[in-house]
């Protein structure tokens, strides 16, 4: 199974900003705001929303089971874009709560820093989910590619074999 380098494993705490899509069998694109995202000790991607927010999104996984997914750092405009082939859709578990919380420290600060929205009402909105109301959306990464502004913008990034 191949998986991310670490320079990019490792940098995933530091992308807090996550978009997640998936294109339903018509080839209707959904997108939503995801909450959190780490790589798993396999090497494959978690990645949290909530459910009530993104149905249409989590519909389109469970039919197709392709997903799309850019993270980004607010304050230094990083970006990388994964694609997964084979995601699954289950129930959030009580220990993601605590990465829920860890990226939404993270995606504050560097709001705060970079725009100036240190408690913005918005982060309530999106992060004031119980762990119940979130789904875990696991999937091997097919792609990836630094979307970084700037002249390595749209570059692959080779995966490395995994364990």
């Amino acid at each position: 199974m191949p998986i991310l380098p670490a320079e990019w494993s490792l940098c995933l705490p530091m992308l807090p900003s996550l978009r997640l899509g998936s294109c339903d069998r018509d080839g209707n694109p959904h997108v939503c705001r995801a909450l959190a995202a780490d790589m798993l000790p396999d090497g494959r991607m978690l990645v949290l929303l909530a459910e009530h927010a993104a149905p249409l999104v989590v519909a389109a996984i469970r039919e197709t089971a392709q997903v799309a997914m850019l993270a980004t750092s607010p304050r230094t405009n990083r970006t990388l874009h994964l694609k997964g082939r084979d995601a699954c859709v289950e129930p959030a578990l009580p220990v993601h709560a605590e990465l829920v919380a860890s990226r939404r420290n993270t995606l504050t600060r560097e709001l705060a820093e970079v725009d100036g929205f240190a408690g913005a009402p918005f982060l309530d909105h999106w992060y004031g989910v119980a762990v119940h109301e979130l789904v875990a959306v696991r999937y091997t990464v097919a792609g990836a590619w630094n979307q970084t502004p700037g002249p390595h913008a749209g570059q692959a990034v080779e995966l490395e074999p995994g364990p």
